[in-house]
């Protein structure tokens, strides 16, 4: 049985859909364009997309890759996450520490839904 997100109202899923791209080989793969973080294409990267919390529709995009200039030598760009509580030092403390395929999770959680 399958239900849409929008129909169900108050349940929150169990499960978000999340496409992961490991190093994008082209700008193509970038849905907002070129980030900060493409400037350093050449070190390793992981692209992770997840639908955006109900009412919004849209996609967020999150970016984790390596920079040594950064305190915790790692860079998270997210895009498209309307209301998002957490900053970027939070969320590269949490891939610092194991939790980088976990972000999706935590900013749909942590994103404000419209009040309609």
């Amino acid at each position: 049985m399958s239900y849409c997100i929008q129909c169900i109202g108050t349940n929150i899923p169990q499960k978000i859909p999340v496409n992961v791209l490991l190093n994008p080989a082209n700008e193509a793969d970038n849905l907002f364009g070129p980030t900060e973080v493409d400037a350093m294409s050449h070190r390793p990267k992981i692209v992770m997309r997840s639908p955006e919390k109900h009412p919004i529709t849209g996609l967020v995009e999150i970016s984790v890759s390596l920079n040594e200039s950064r305190p915790r030598g790692i860079a998270v760009e997210v895009q498209g996450a309307m209301g998002l509580d957490l900053s970027a030092d939070v969320l590269e403390e949490i891939c610092r520490r194991g939790g980088t395929f976990g972000l999706p999770g935590r900013i749909w959680a942590n994103s404000h839904t419209l009040s309609l």
